[in-house]
């Protein structure tokens, strides 16, 4: 005999289904223990969960209460207790009290202390002999020793000479002038010194002075002097240039030798 299980199986698996959706439930045990815990959660859930839909709480009144006390006992000992256990209590001032007025009085006093004043022993000052009036020295007395003057010196002065300065003429051009000349050693006078002075000058291509002719003075011991002095020049002519006349002034200046330095 084939029992129903069987035939249900074939005919699901027949019509494609996976689940036994037809098949009767033997046990309801299983049922009433899903019943159970399905209530108990439900009414778990209904006391915890707590859903607000806006209440608003009642709003506080802004009001007091204000009590007058006189100033019989039943007044006082109500100020004295809403002093004393109000919020803000009074403290106990000392300042005014005498009798810690007082206590603090004699504590600083104790602390006070002033040293006695300080008064210095006198000592009598030795005795001095009295200072006398210093002398006067008596116009004219000598006082101090005489001292002779130191002797100066006097490096003596350094002799003048005379210098021969030359000015062109005619003849030739103050570039062409000698850059350096020697020194004059001949014999002037302060006549001479004061005249001017004219040379007719011969040179060679070199620019050598080869004579000199005065044209002022011809006689005078200068004139010897000075055109001895002018064939010791030499002139800065051109390369290549021919003999040449050309005439010059002279004057005579007198100047001081350099000193030597005395450092």
């Amino acid at each position: 005999m084939i029992s129903p299980s069987v035939v249900n199986d074939k005919r699901h698996q027949e019509r494609g289904l996976i689940f036994e959706w037809s098949r009767k439930r033997d046990s309801s045990v299983l049922t009433a223990a899903v019943f159970l815990f399905t209530a108990a959660s439900f009414a778990f859930m209904l006391h915890s969960l707590r859903i607000d839909f806006g209440s608003t709480s009642p709003l506080k009144s802004d009001r007091t209460s204000l009590m007058l006390a006189g100033n019989d006992s039943i007044g006082m000992e109500l100020k004295r207790r809403a002093r004393e256990e109000g919020a803000f209590p009074l403290r106990f001032d000392l300042t005014g009290d005498a009798v810690v007025t007082k206590l603090e009085e004699a504590a600083m006093g104790s602390l006070r202390w002033s040293p006695p004043p300080y008064v210095p022993a006198l000592r009598p000052l030795p005795e001095s002999p009295p200072i006398e009036n210093p002398r006067l020295a008596a116009t004219g007395e000598l006082v101090f020793p005489r001292r002779a003057p130191a002797k100066i010196e006097t490096p003596a002065a350094p002799k003048s000479r005379p210098h021969p300065v030359l000015f062109p003429l005619s003849g030739i051009n103050a570039s062409e002038m000698p850059r350096q000349v020697p020194e004059f050693s001949g014999v002037t006078d302060a006549k001479a010194a004061r005249d001017s002075w004219r040379f007719m000058v011969h040179t060679n291509a070199s620019g050598r002075v080869l004579d000199s002719i005065a044209l002022t003075g011809d006689d005078s011991p200068a004139a010897a002097s000075l055109g001895d002095w002018l064939r010791q020049l030499e002139f800065q002519l051109a390369p290549g240039s021919a003999e040449r006349w050309f005439v010059l002034d002279l004057g005579i200046i007198t100047e001081a030798p350099h000193a030597p330095d005395p450092h």
